[in-house]
């Protein structure tokens, strides 16, 4: 491996060790206690909570804003797969694959392609529009800045590994996104799935969720 790659991985590792002492964290505080009458099915209510109550239809205002909540799943969509290649980035199968000459890899640039104009449009919708730059922070754009250039980096590492400033260009791309992770809003990584049981148990414990048809 080269020095930029072992910088990389002590950036997970400074990233892993963040996330985890929030993990532990909200691992103390324990489960919920209500002490209201229970009514309802709390695993009913969670399951609804990570299932159906994501849909667009079933948001408070996300109904409202169809096309940003599409571009917001195809950002997350494109995060996600980088991440995967990130980590296929250290295999010598997986550079020799994508340096070769079938270039089927192309077709999977795409996702990271379409994720980070998602990500870049709704940065400059965030600061353009006068309602939601009246709601944001530094943190809100630096965020989104460096996640939408973690995509843009990996679609141009897609489609020339072979050049080594665009390899060093990409793994500072990500030290930079791992660095900051713990930080930032993106550590919701870890804090969505305790919100969302949270919120299951709260609501599937009143029986208000799953709704009654």
């Amino acid at each position: 491996m080269s020095i930029i790659q072992y910088i990389a991985l002590a950036a997970v590792a400074f990233c892993f060790c963040g996330l985890f002492t929030f993990f532990v964290k909200i691992v103390r505080l324990g489960k919920p206690k209500d002490l209201s009458e229970k009514s309802g099915d709390v695993k009913a209510g969670v399951l609804y909570s990570n299932t159906v109550a994501m849909m667009p239809q079933n948001k408070e205002s996300a109904f409202l804003h169809l096309p940003e909540y599409a571009a917001g799943m195809l950002f997350h969509i494109g995060t996600f797969l980088s991440f995967l290649i990130f980590v296929l980035s250290f295999f010598p199968f997986f550079n020799r694959w994508i340096g070769g000459s079938d270039k089927i890899h192309y077709l999977i640039a795409i996702i990271p392609l379409v994720g980070c104009l998602c990500g870049y449009i709704l940065l400059a919708r965030r600061y353009l529009k006068d309602e939601m730059r009246s709601w944001s922070n530094i943190d809100d754009y630096l965020a989104n800045f460096l996640t939408s250039t973690f995509q843009l980096m990996t679609l141009l590492y897609l489609l020339f590994s072979g050049s080594t400033a665009v390899v060093i260009l990409y793994y500072i791309a990500c030290i930079l996104l791992f660095c900051y992770m713990p930080f930032s809003k993106l550590r919701h990584l870890v804090y969505y799935f305790a919100a969302r049981y949270h919120l299951g148990f709260f609501y599937g414990w009143r029986n208000v969720w799953p709704p009654k048809k």
